[in-house]
């Protein structure tokens, strides 16, 4: 029996499905006071082995993950957290269908006159206040690392990423890291 095959022609083009991997190095460690990040939170009390990199990256690495679904539930555009093994994060890439990521804010380019410019940065400011506004009241935490490096700019929204470093609204120094943070927003604005 013969059966009647399709040319390739003839079938429309497979959208890619593009992921986003994270994938957490001992190296990472070099910034020695990730520990004032873990110590303090009560999902933390249990401990973690402080002497073992291997040990401290998995625990960076759950923590980014608790985080980011959190935020997600919340409605706060992140990425969605899919999976994670160990220290690897898997979760949805934000960018173009080509694979190309989305800026960081930082880099993020606007484009019309000098008043459309300034009014645009002026709602991107007003919406990332409300983005640590509803991460402080909804989601209990507050981003000890948010900067212009870790927000991303993906179809004219604001995207909260590296969420590892997010302490919880009761963690000893989270106030402090809310005020340096918010000074910091307010003086680059």
């Amino acid at each position: 029996h013969s059966f009647p095959t399709r040319r390739s022609s003839d079938l429309p083009e497979p959208t890619p499905l593009h992921r986003a991997i994270k994938v957490y190095k001992t190296s990472i460690l070099v910034f020695k006071d990730r520990d004032r990040y873990v110590t303090g939170e009560h999902r933390f009390r249990g401990g973690y082995n402080k002497s073992s990199n291997r040990a401290m990256v998995k625990v960076w690495a759950e923590k980014e993950m608790r985080n980011l679904r959190r935020l997600f539930a919340a409605g706060i555009p992140c990425p969605e957290p899919i999976y994670l093994r160990l220290h690897v994060l898997a979760m949805e890439f934000l960018g173009d269908k080509k694979g190309w990521a989305a800026p960081r804010l930082r880099d993020a380019e606007m484009h019309g006159t000098a008043d459309e410019v300034d009014e645009r940065w002026r709602v991107l400011y007003l919406e990332l206040v409300g983005l640590m506004a509803k991460m402080y009241q909804v989601c209990k935490l507050v981003h000890a690392d948010l900067s212009e490096y870790n927000v991303l700019y993906h179809n004219s929204r604001l995207y909260i990423i590296d969420v590892s470093q997010s302490v919880e609204h009761d963690h000893p120094r989270s106030l402090e890291f809310l005020d340096r943070k918010s000074k910091r927003l307010n003086s680059s604005h």
